[in-house]
């Protein structure tokens, strides 16, 4: 999957290592920005110079040398040119010709249902956010156990005060009523070996039945940790993850003495040698003749998050040195930002479901890998890209998934149960709920769900249409929802946790925006500027049926079954897509085109880059003006540094503009080294495109430019559509 890193320094098996626990109208949600350059025409770059080269620096694994980019089992691939004049893109066979994006949004085919109307846990003071579960079918008493952390709210560490920790719950009929058992360890003394401090703070776990007993993974922080020095523990403060058993499913669990890997040891060895600081959440897999640990990471100022495998013959230790096997190191497609935790196990794989840190946290992936191989990084590949999950519009999934993801087992009748984290709309409280779905029915035939919570959302179609009669049917809750056609934004995020789309997702389109009683159509031009072409009044019901016609350079709109507006619109062949506010929830149950699907084109801006190799926030900088295609973008100032951009498509077009402060950059394509392309010039010169490629074999790869110890200016990819 990606180039991946093996963890130097870590020579010797040890006893004592460590983890880390833990407007008024639509167009008014954005101020303008500047101009994006509607040139997509694809010009050399004159000064740019290509040959070819070797790569240094990280050494690429087996995977990172393939030639091509990933194309994920789910959903099934999908192509402009393969389909005819009449397409209903609200069929899940048609899942994959929607945009998914960990920030943007993910329109889910998913066939999840709630198992019952109440949440199973409810934060209350102080324990307001019970946002991390792990589930377990129990195979000895067929109950189901459910081990949910409990965390004050904004994830407060208060030394002295109450203690983030876990608590388990039980269920004698598969979920239709939890009863609370309790803590999971009863002794409130304890310390590793040779510390000081005691370590309470133990809030994530995951548990399997194997031998005759129960087995914990499990986080935590010395009593004395703060976010503070959480990254970077200070005298006797440390973090980690640790090794726990019992005879029974709810405890008490009594902890090894040494920790299965300590924060303060992945810093010790590896000091400037990786950016994770950080170790964290852990699942724990049983395998034929060892064990095996999957720990997650974060970064800091990064924004990246990543996890290491680890494994033993006895689960006490010692464990071996940790493998980088999920990174934003590699040089082959992998989406950000990402974060994991909890895996499981099913029929000789282990899934690791991986959620987006964006404000809405609407996207997931679902990550694989056989499990006697799952300690090596080639082993794991991307098994389902989206349309893993979906928010339903209930006040106790205000905020789309809020914490870890998704919690599963696969269950002896075939059924995929899950818990998921959530938060109230009221006060913000965390819930834990429950879900279910067939294991080999992920998607429902028909109908697609979108949403936004904190954040904006957006999706659009792989395909451009130039003329076309669009018949669509759904349901719309909250605030207010846009079908677009001529979608020409470019596309980018503000932020990466809890990053919300670029303002500029919502320029360059024509449509029509509906929600709270009310319609208008508009359009957005390349530079922000909205003209609104009419408004009315809707019917005062979720379920509406908009018609959107339009043959050359004019479109005419019907409302639940009503012309409301026909006039002159642009005529470029752009895709379709819908733009939702935040607070909005949208059920698609028919989008049914009849015209001719193009290839698409998708602009993605510099933020892209940025979050694809975890840049460290404060070592580049903004730069607007009329150089950069997209109106603006940025230049990183740290030698020798490396950026990424993550795209779907089968080719591409790179722009970057030349300039006396920029050297040359190594260009790598789906991990294979592409040539140089030499940047510097005596005086600044436009943005223009310095590498095209229209022959990528996959449907999903990653573009790496890697400098010199010249600063490296980044514009944006535009990415072809097959």
């Amino acid at each position: 999957m990606q180039g991946w890193l093996l963890w130097a320094g870590f020579i010797a098996c040890r006893h004592q290592q460590a983890n880390n626990c833990i407007g008024r109208r639509l167009r008014n949600f954005y101020s303008p920005m500047p101009t994006i350059s509607q040139n997509l025409r694809s010009t050399r770059l004159a000064a740019a110079v290509l040959c070819a080269t070797s790569v240094t620096g990280i050494a690429p694994s087996a995977t990172a040398q393939s030639k091509g980019g990933i194309t994920p089992a789910l959903p099934r691939s999908w192509k402009a040119t393969a389909h005819t004049t009449r397409i209903d893109y609200a069929r899940s066979e048609n899942a994959d010709a929607w945009l998914r994006h960990p920030i943007l949004g993910d329109p889910s085919f998913d066939s999840f249902e709630r198992v019952s109307g109440q949440p199973v846990v409810s934060g209350t003071l102080p324990f307001l956010w019970p946002v991390n579960a792990s589930l377990l079918d129990d195979p000895v008493s067929g109950r189901l156990y459910a081990y949910v952390g409990l965390y004050m709210e904004g994830y407060a560490l208060n030394p002295g005060g109450p203690t983030t920790h876990c608590v388990v719950y039980m269920s004698e009929d598969r979920g239709k009523i939890w009863a609370l058992i309790g803590p999971i360890f009863d002794n409130d003394k304890f310390k590793f070996t040779g510390d000081t401090q005691h370590s309470n703070i133990a809030p994530d776990v995951k548990v399997i039945y194997s031998g005759g007993k129960y087995h914990m993974s499990y986080d935590w922080c010395t009593d004395n940790t703060t976010w503070s020095n959480a990254s970077n523990p200070t005298g006797d403060a440390d973090s980690g993850c640790g090794y726990a058993w019992a005879d029974r499913p709810e405890g008490p669990f009594h902890r090894a003495p040494n920790p299965i890997l300590r924060t303060t040891e992945v810093q010790k060895a590896n000091p400037t040698a990786t950016r994770y600081r950080r170790v964290y959440a852990t699942s724990l897999i049983r395998r034929k003749s060892d064990w095996l640990a999957l720990i997650d990471l974060d970064s800091g100022s990064h924004f990246a998050w990543g996890q290491v495998a680890v494994t033993a013959k006895d689960p006490m230790g010692p464990w071996s040195h940790p493998t980088l096997v999920a990174s934003l190191e590699g040089d082959q497609y992998y989406p950000a930002p990402m974060e994991a935790f909890p895996a499981f196990q099913h029929e000789g794989y282990v899934y690791d479901p991986r959620t987006s840190v964006g404000m809405n946290r609407n996207f997931q992936i679902l990550m694989r890998a056989p499990i006697e191989k799952a300690e090596h990084p080639e082993a794991w590949s991307v098994y389902q890209h989206g349309s893993v999950w979906h928010a339903r519009w209930r006040p106790d999934e205000a905020y789309g998934l809020w914490g870890q993801t998704l919690a599963g087992v696969v269950s002896g009748d075939g059924a995929l149960d899950v818990l998921f984290p959530s938060r109230t709309q009221a006060n913000g409280a965390g819930v834990i709920a429950e879900a279910s779905r067939p294991w080999n029915k992920p998607f429902n035939a028909r109908g697609f769900t979108l949403s936004a919570h904190g954040a904006p959302s957006i999706t659009a179609t792989h395909a451009a249409y130039a003329d076309f009669k669009l018949e669509t049917k759904f349901k719309l809750h909250g605030s207010k929802a846009r079908f677009a056609w001529g979608f020409a934004a470019a596309l980018g995020a503000e932020g990466r946790a809890d990053g919300k789309p670029d303002r500029r997702a919502w320029w360059n389109q024509c449509a029509l925006e509906i929600g709270q009683g009310k319609w208008a159509v508009v359009r957005v031009d390349a530079v922000g500027k909205e003209t609104v072409y009419a408004t009315g009044v809707a019917a005062d019901s979720p379920e509406h049926r908009i018609t959107i016609e339009r043959r050359a350079d004019s479109a005419s709109l019907t409302l639940d079954g009503a012309a409301i507006w026909n006039g002159e619109t642009p005529a470029t062949a752009a895709p379709l897509a819908l733009l939702l506010a935040p607070g909005t929830n949208l059920e698609v149950l028919r989008f049914e085109v009849n015209g001719k699907p193009q290839p698409a084109t998708h602009l993605w801006l510099a933020s892209e880059a940025i979050s694809g190799a975890g840049v460290a926030e404060g070592s580049y900088s903004h730069s607007v003006g009329a150089e950069w295609h997209a109106g603006s973008g940025c230049i990183c100032t740290s030698p020798f540094e490396r950026v990424k951009w993550n795209f779907r498509g089968n080719g591409f077009r790179l722009w970057m503009p030349v300039g006396p402060d920029y050297g040359v950059v190594t260009v790598l394509v789906d991990g294979v080294p592409a040539g140089e392309i030499n940047l510097h010039a005596t005086k600044a010169g436009a943005s223009k495109v310095v590498l095209e490629r229209t022959d990528l074999v996959g449907m999903y790869h990653a573009v790496t430019l890697k400098s010199d110890k010249h600063a490296l200016p980044l514009d944006c990819l535009e990415a072809i559509q097959p």
